[in-house]
């Protein structure tokens, strides 16, 4: 796949409820458009400006093949052009290159294009995400 990096914000969803004091501020970056990586991962540093709550620990695996455990922030709020969703954050080492992972960009409904190297909205619903709820038709009770 071409690699190619995009404009995001992101932002501490919780903002929303906590006090002025304990709010994180809106981060904007670029990011590495990654469909190999599952989830939005993000440097340290970014995580503290945002104030992301600290949720637990994943294993993921490295390009490389190596396995590690990782720290798990949330919930923050992503915005690429437009559309945005709700997810959580991998932590990455300081200074590391944000990446944007399968999930943030299924949730926002974008189409990768390696050759142009940007994102383009799905055809069928280029004013919004059209996110798919079930695989097949669904029974009447």
């Amino acid at each position: 796949m071409g690699v190619f990096r995009i404009p995001l914000k992101v932002k501490n969803w919780q903002n929303r409820f906590l006090p002025k004091e304990k709010q994180g501020i809106d981060v904007v970056c670029e990011a590495l458009v990654d469909t190999g990586a599952a989830e939005l991962a993000l440097p340290a540093d970014l995580i503290e400006d945002l104030k992301l709550e600290f949720v637990g620990e994943v294993p993921v695996c490295m390009a490389d093949g190596g396995q590690h455990l990782y720290r798990v922030f949330g919930m923050a709020e992503v915005q690429v052009e437009g559309r945005n969703c709700q997810v959580r954050v991998i932590e990455l080492p300081h200074g590391a290159e944000p990446l944007l992972g399968a999930v943030p960009l299924e949730e926002m409904d974008w189409h990768v294009s390696p050759l142009e190297k940007k994102l383009l909205p799905n055809p069928r619903s280029p004013d919004r995400p059209l996110l798919p709820l079930c695989t097949g038709p669904m029974k009447k009770s």
